[in-house]
């Protein structure tokens, strides 16, 4: 991010090639727009990003670079996504030490606090959870990008409406997932498979090291994504 400008390239180059130009997407965890943004630039303004970022500073920033760089596709939300919809008092995010934003937390545990740095003098807000389900109605959803630091499974609990409508691509930081070493299906892992018959693709262990996140898919659509993803290039050259 501090060389060149970008967030997770090849993750990045990844969502874009199994996105269409015009196509929608939800970015639950949004951060600073790291996702969002390019996202926003490649379905283009006939399509739709709904970025959640549940603490405000963080949601501020989120907003103004959509704003700054002209993206009337990026949508944000001042939320936290859940599976009941709740107000949680939570520790700040402090912007002024190096740290990483992106790992502030709304659950009481997370899997990891690295480089968590909070408010330095213990400032907290109100976080808002909402239902993805109670948020939005959308006509189309072609996939959801999760990064909600040890919520994903509540998460996708509060989207099970949307995700039996519209069947999107899943890519989710799972938790529980050591993906170099996966042997065993995680709770997320299983959830979806059983309630909506999706299957996980771990793209570490297929070699794409660089990856953070298993890639879900509907089990009718796993040849094609996989037909797909060998077609993405993910050299990133500066």
């Amino acid at each position: 991010l501090i060389s060149d400008g970008r967030w997770m390239p090849q993750e990045v180059r990844l969502l874009e090639g199994l996105l269409p130009v015009g196509g929608v997407v939800v970015d639950a965890g949004a951060n600073i727009g790291g996702f969002a943004l390019p996202l926003a630039k490649h379905v283009g303004p006939d399509g739709q990003v709904h970025a959640f970022e549940p603490f405000r500073n963080i949601f501020q920033l989120l907003t103004a670079n959509c704003a700054l760089n002209g993206l009337t596709s990026c949508n944000t939300y001042h939320n936290a996504l859940g599976s009941k919809p709740e107000k949680r008092v939570r520790r700040s995010p402090g912007l002024n030490a190096v740290g990483n934003p992106s790992k502030s937390f709304v659950v009481d545990q997370v899997a990891s606090e690295l480089l968590v740095h909070h408010d330095g003098q213990g400032r907290t807000e109100v976080v808002e959870v909402v239902r993805l389900d109670d948020k939005l109605d959308l006509t189309r959803l072609d996939a959801i990008k999760i990064d909600v630091e040890s919520a994903e499974y509540e998460m996708l609990v509060g989207a099970e409406r949307t995700i039996a409508a519209h069947a999107p691509l899943i890519y989710v930081e799972d938790s529980e997932a050591d993906l170099a070493r996966l042997l065993e299906p995680t709770r997320v892992m299983r959830l979806l498979q059983e309630r909506h018959n999706y299957e996980c693709l771990n793209l570490v262990q297929a070699g794409l090291t660089a990856m953070t996140s298993l890639l879900c898919v509907p089990s009718p659509r796993v040849r094609e994504v996989q037909a797909r993803l060998r077609e993405i290039d993910f050299r990133i050259t500066t």
